[in-house]
């Protein structure tokens, strides 16, 4: 019988990323790419075609005239916002199907868009030189969770009861059952398939422990504090409980990686980034109205 990492390799390449996705994510990072090539392109996929027309005609924005073609709603949203809601509606319809009823899926995403935008306005903020980068790998952090609900629903449901009791850490609980894997290998082992660069692929595979990052632990720092803002916050990934043990073993490590004195994350540090997502929440409406 397969071992569980064996099963988790070979369900990783049943899950593609949409080819569309991937091309358009290639032509944003390109400077000289158009606003009508990437509209050629964004038609080609119906559903996401009409996502992006429907957050361009969003309250948000406030065009006096409905926006009715793709080429325009890519002028009116801008290629940033464009990747964002490109990569969010493309990872959600990647990973929706067989899910059990009692995951909630809007409540999953909606972390993952936040912790993916608190993670670009940290990166901005703080310097790092790809903010769209550091999006993704925000919005990704979590996406081995997705995997093991939807592939593996016997080990979730036991990982979940267990580690909801906060007597043992998720990672203890998760290799346990996993064959001593975790949400975050699983996770990077995805996008290690898809062919995403390795810097996120890295994001991911050490957003709990950034430090021990081998090639650069400022990125997967800027996500694992992005989680720990959107804790304090109350925002937390729902499906795998509130709890937050992991912040308290690591979070020193991370400032230090950042540079930054624990006096710098204050109430007020809190309440300007709360304003933040806010804001770039309501333009992505995405999955929900108000944050």
């Amino acid at each position: 019988m397969a071992s569980i990492k064996q099963r988790i390799q070979n369900i990783l390449q049943l899950v593609p990323f949409p080819a569309v996705a991937m091309e358009v994510i290639r032509l944003v990072d390109n400077p000289k790419t158009s606003a009508a090539k990437l509209g050629e392109v964004i038609s080609q996929d119906q559903a996401l075609a009409a996502k992006v027309l429907k957050v361009a005609n969003s309250p948000f924005y406030g065009f006096p005239k409905q926006i009715s073609t793709i080429n325009f709603a890519i002028v009116v949203l801008g290629f940033e916002t464009l990747k964002e809601i490109v990569l969010s509606v493309s990872l959600a319809s990647s990973l929706a199907n067989k899910l059990d009823k009692d995951f909630d899926l809007e409540k999953f995403w909606r972390h993952s868009l936040l912790v993916g935008i608190t993670t670009k306005h940290l990166a901005k903020d703080f310097g790092y030189r790809v903010s769209g980068e550091a999006f993704t790998a925000g919005l990704l952090h979590d996406i081995g969770i997705l995997v093991i609900a939807q592939y593996f629903k016997k080990e979730f449901k036991e990982i979940v009861q267990i580690g909801r009791k906060r007597e043992f850490p998720f990672e203890q609980i998760e290799r346990r059952f996993l064959d001593n894997s975790t949400h975050y290998e699983i996770g990077s082992w995805l996008a290690e398939k898809w062919n995403f660069p390795e810097q996120l692929v890295e994001a991911i595979s050490f957003h709990h422990q950034p430090h021990l990052a081998p090639r650069n632990s400022i990125l997967p720092s800027l996500v694992y504090l992005a989680e720990y803002t959107c804790a304090k916050m109350g925002i937390f990934n729902i499906n795998y409980g509130d709890h937050d043990e992991f912040f308290d073993e690591n979070f020193n490590n991370v400032l230090e990686v950042l540079k930054l004195d624990v006096n710098f994350l204050n109430d007020g540090f809190f309440e300007l980034y709360k304003a933040k997502i806010r804001t770039d929440f309501a333009k992505n409406q995405i999955f929900s109205d108000e944050l």
